[in-house]
């Protein structure tokens, strides 16, 4: 009696079909279909409307100088001009590929580095040769192998293909702040691709969707920044050009590299108006983590940030406070003379 009771408040169901289960899905399977074709049509449409994709890479920094310039006339947005010339290889030097008996010092870094709105004769690596010509140390020449806009993960990929065929003996990489910038792909994504499952999905939509860019320009107020400074206020989500640990694998990828025939690196910090209107430097980002990168593996830096304060506020272009004019780099590449000397061995 029990077990028919039971039976009757529970009969058995039968199995599923496989025409069921297929109508069970059926209206799932279209509405995600229906979706994506929903998705599809808006960036259609997007592109039509002629939106730009959200990280268009020229807009965030340079990539490489254009080479065989001869005393051309390069034009800054700020209405002013100066005259460069580069070999080759795209670098503001004259000097030959191969050196003999005297040592080489290479210097990586930005546009202040390069010399940006100077004209030739006028950069740090014009000051600091003069300075090394002039302390009657051993026979040294300054390769300047700055790039404008660079920043770790670029100077390293183009030390790698560029600069180490001039086989320096030391290296000074500059730590420029653009690594700092807020940005929707970082420098290695770029140059190397996504690294992960979120990387993915936020790289691609970036460089490719249009309609990923339209609705942050409706949602984000900065969307339109190429790049932010760090510490902006914005709530969308965006990553360094170059994170710690990316430069942490730049810099030992350029302490390998050297290595393999005898070379060293050294770490360093160029002036900006702060500098040249204070006594003391100013707190700078990441400067903590250059010291510690420094200390771990033994590296000399070459900090020319006092070179010229705390009355040198002149020495910085009227028009683009962000770079040097030509005494300023010249008094700045001089004052790190003794540190260069030091990171050679004497």
């Amino acid at each position: 009696m029990v077990r028919t009771h039971r039976a009757a408040r529970h009969p058995e169901r039968p199995p599923l079909t496989r025409r069921r289960l297929g109508k069970r899905w059926l209206r799932p399977a279209l509405g995600v279909a229906f979706g994506l074709l929903l998705l599809y049509v808006a960036e259609v449409v997007a592109r039509l409307a002629n939106v730009a994709p959200a990280y268009v890479a020229d807009q965030v920094g340079g990539w490489r100088m254009m080479s065989e310039m001869r005393a051309a006339k390069m034009d800054t947005r700020e209405g002013a001009s100066f005259v460069l010339s580069t070999n080759a290889d795209g670098l503001r030097t004259s000097l030959p590929v191969q050196h003999g008996s005297r040592l080489r010092v290479a210097l990586l870094g930005d546009s202040t580095v390069f010399g940006w709105g100077a004209d030739e004769g006028g950069t740090v690596a014009d000051g600091l040769q003069a300075a090394l010509d002039a302390d009657g140390g051993p026979p040294v020449e300054v390769l300047n192998a700055a790039q404008p806009g660079y920043t770790t993960t670029q100077a390293a990929v183009f030390f790698d293909r560029v600069v180490a065929k001039y086989r320096p003996d030391l290296v000074v990489q500059f730590l420029p702040m653009h690594d700092h910038n807020l940005v929707l792909v970082s420098d290695r994504e770029y140059l190397g691709g996504a690294s992960g499952p979120l990387s993915t999905v936020r790289v691609t939509l970036a460089q490719h969707s249009r309609l990923y860019q339209a609705l942050r320009q409706a949602i984000f107020p900065l969307a339109s920044e190429p790049f932010l400074l760090p510490g902006s206020e914005s709530a969308e989500p965006r990553v360094p050009r170059v994170s710690d640990d990316e430069r942490r694998d730049n810099l030992d990828g350029v302490r390998a590299r050297l290595a393999t025939w005898g070379g060293k690196l050294a770490l360093g910090h160029v002036p900006f108006t702060g500098d040249l209107t204070s006594s003391t430097p100013p707190p700078r980002v990441g400067e903590d983590w250059a010291q510690a990168y420094a200390s771990e593996h033994g590296l000399v830096i070459v900090d020319l940030r006092a070179c010229c304060g705390p009355d040198g506020g002149g020495l910085v272009l009227e028009h683009d406070p962000g770079h040097l004019r030509a005494e300023g780099n010249l008094q700045a590449g001089a004052a790190g003379a003794a540190a260069v000397r030091a990171a050679l061995g004497g």
